[in-house]
C-alpha cells in the first residue's frame, strides 16, 4: 500500500514539475515566417497587385499611412492600394531589417526601410524614403496577417507652393 502511495506521489510530482516548465520557444520559426511574409507582401506591392497586397491585412488590420486617415480591413486597403497604383510613375519597395516574434509564435513585428517614387505633373520622379513598423498575427490557417502597419517618410515636408498674386 505504501508503494502505491509513493508511486502516486511521484507521478503527481512529475506532473507538477512538468507543468512548471516554460512553454516551447517558437519565436525563431515565427520570425522566419514573418520575414518571408513581409518580403512576399513587398513583392505583391511592387507587382502593383492591389488585391494581393490588401490580402496580407487581417480582417481587423489597420494601415496608418502618412497624411491620410487610418484604413481598417482588406476592402479599404485594396481601395487605398488601387489609388496608389494609379499614380503616374509609381515605384516602391521595402525590406525588413528587423523581425522579432513572441515566444509563443503567435505575434511578431517587422520593421525596415522603404523607397517610393511617383512622377510629378511634368513627368519628373518625386522620390520618398522612410521607415515602417508592422505588427503581424498568426491566423488559424497558419498564415501571418498584418494587424497594424505604420510608415512615414525620412524626408522633410515640401515647402508650400508660393501664392499666386492677383
Amino acid at each position: 500500500m505504501r508503494a502505491v502511495r509513493m508511486g502516486a506521489l511521484a507521478a503527481a510530482l512529475v506532473g507538477i514539475l512538468s507543468a512548471c516548465q516554460p512553454p516551447a520557444d517558437h519565436s525563431a520559426a515565427a520570425a522566419e515566417a514573418v520575414r518571408a511574409a513581409d518580403v512576399a507582401w513587398a513583392k505583391a506591392f511592387s507587382d502593383k497587385n492591389a488585391a494581393a497586397t490588401a490580402g496580407f491585412l487581417a480582417s481587423d488590420g489597420v494601415i496608418m499611412a502618412p497624411n491620410a486617415p487610418a484604413i481598417t480591413g482588406a476592402p479599404g486597403a485594396q481601395a487605398m492600394f488601387e489609388s496608389y497604383f494609379a499614380m503616374p510613375g509609381l515605384t516602391g519597395a521595402w525590406q525588413p531589417t528587423k523581425v522579432e516574434a513572441s515566444r509563443s509564435g503567435e505575434l511578431a513585428y517587422s520593421s525596415g526601410t522603404y523607397e517610393m517614387s511617383v512622377s510629378d505633373s511634368a513627368g519628373n520622379p518625386v522620390p520618398d524614403r522612410g521607415k515602417y513598423a508592422t505588427v503581424w498575427r498568426l491566423q488559424a490557417d497558419s498564415t501571418w496577417k498584418v494587424v497594424v502597419d505604420v510608415f512615414n517618410s525620412d524626408l522633410p515636408l515640401a515647402a508650400p507652393a508660393p501664392e499666386k498674386k492677383k
